[in-house]
Parts: structure tokens; C-alpha cells; sequence
């Protein structure tokens, strides 16, 4: 069975990375600078579109794509593609076309949030690691949409960490590590029964180390709103830390021969 792809007439268009500038960068895409160009069929504004943010520019369009109207800028430094009323099946279709690439695709949204659904697929794309010579993937804004929201300020969000997990650091690595692993499951478990379960300790063990967590934390512990953030801050350490390790790791793989070259 031929599988779906995108809907409408044929069209590769281009829009350039002035025009986008011109229209607020990463964020503010208008209908204007969304246009049709060349000839190209009209888009309905009133329908919906989705962004496809590139780590570099794909080949010539599949047979599944010859009944699609894709509007693309492939030679800008931040290539992407700009899918207008999306389809089930379109993914495996654009997956195909990437050949290996790695891409980040934003959510659908109305016509004139264009620039939204590419910023955050830029922004998700940044967080990628790249892995020399090993096949990309297809990356989604709706799968990673907390990890986003948390890192849409790093400066921010690093101030909120150090906040509250800032007090922890005259101790060890080791040290730190299992009391934040401790504070983590007590925070998540809702109490020192489930926290033990998920860290397959003794209960005992726990509320041991959550004596010594109040003294430290204080009052805090017992407040709901200082509760999410620290939390908060926990999660947002493990996801940098988390981010780094795949970097460093990507960092130490030889370099290839760039996929689909």
C-alpha cells in the first residue's frame, strides 16, 4: 500500500532567511512573508501549518512528495520546511525525503503561528546532540514540549536550579548525587514508602536521608510551591546533565562521512 503523502499541488518553493528575518526571526512568520512565490498555488490562510527546522538541507523530493506544495528554504544556514495542512502518513513521507538527516518538527498550528511551530522546532533542534557518521532522527516538539518550556530561558532556568540545589554543593559527588536521588522520588512518590520503592531501599534509609534533607531545606520541604520548585530544579538538572553526556559522548565518536552525501 502506497503510503500517504502531503496534500495539495506541486510546488518547491523558497523562502528566504531575509524574509523570515524580516518578519521576527524565529518567532513571527506573517501571512505575508508566507505568501506564494513563483506562480505557486494560494495557500489558505484560515487552515493549519507545520514547521520542520533542518540540520542541513535534503536532497531532491521523493516520488511520494510530486502531490505536495512544500514551501522550503534549503540554502539559508538554518534550513527548514514550512508544511501547510499536514496529513496522516506525512512524517514517514518526510522521513524518507531526510534520508538520515536529523530534523526537528513543530506542532500544527493555525496559519499565521507559522513562526511559533519554528521557533520551538529550532529551539528542540539546538538540543540534539549530533553523532559523527550514525543516521539522524525525526525529533518532535509535541514529545519533548516540558524539556522546552524549562529551557526557553537557560539563564533563567539555571538561576532556579542553583536556587535550590546550590545548597548542596560542600557536598560530595557521591554524596550529592544519592541526596538528590532521594529528594527526586520523595518529591515524585508523594512519601517515604513509594520513595523507598522507587529507589529499592529500606523506607528507613529514606526517611534517614530526609532528616537530613530538612535540615537543609527547611520549611521548604513542607511548602507546596518551594516543593515544585525545587522539582522543578531537579528536573532541569537532569535534563542539562543528561544533554551534556550525550554531547560529550557524540564528541568522542570519530568523524564520518556526513549521512546522505
Amino acid at each position: 500500500m502506497k503510503e500517504p503523502a502531503l496534500r495539495g499541488a506541486i510546488g518547491r518553493h523558497e523562502l528566504t532567511q531575509r524574509r523570515l528575518n524580516d518578519h521576527g526571526g524565529d518567532g513571527d512568520l506573517s501571512a505575508t512573508a508566507l505568501g506564494p512565490r513563483n506562480g505557486g498555488a494560494q495557500w489558505n490562510s484560515s487552515g493549519t501549518i507545520q514547521a520542520v527546522a533542518l540540520s542541513s538541507a535534503p536532497g531532491d523530493p521523493p516520488t511520494g512528495l510530486s502531490l505536495a506544495e512544500v514551501v522550503a528554504d534549503t540554502e539559508g544556514l538554518l534550513p527548514y520546511l514550512l508544511i501547510p495542512d499536514p496529513v496522516p502518513g506525512m512524517h514517514r513521507t518526510l522521513a524518507h525525503w531526510l534520508n538520515g538527516r536529523t530534523a526537528a518538527v513543530g506542532p500544527v498550528v493555525p496559519f499565521e503561528d507559522a513562526g511559533v511551530s519554528l521557533g520551538w522546532a529550532r529551539k528542540l533542534l539546538t538540543m540534539a546532540p549530533h553523532w559523527p557518521g550514525v543516521p539522524g532522527e525525526l525529533l518532535f516538539v509535541e514529545d519533548h514540549l516540558v524539556k522546552l518550556m524549562l529551557f526557553q530561558d537557560p539563564l533563567l532556568a539555571s538561576h532556579l536550579s542553583a536556587k535550590w540545589l546550590g545548597r548542596l554543593r560542600d557536598m560530595t559527588p557521591r554524596q550529592r548525587a544519592w541526596t538528590e536521588e532521594t529528594l527526586l522520588a520523595w518529591l515524585e512518590g508523594g512519601g517515604a514508602t513509594k520513595a523507598a520503592r522507587l529507589l529499592r531501599v529500606h523506607p528507613q534509609t529514606v526517611r534517614y536521608r530526609l532528616r537530613n534533607l530538612e535540615r537543609i531545606f527547611g520549611s521548604s520541604l513542607r511548602d507546596s510551591q518551594s516543593r515544585f520548585e525545587i522539582l522543578l530544579a531537579l528536573k532541569i538538572q537532569n535534563m542539562a546533565s543528561e544533554s551534556a553526556r550525550l554531547r560529550h559522548r557524540a564528541g568522542q565518536l570519530p568523524s564520518g562521512r556526513p549521512h546522505g552525501t
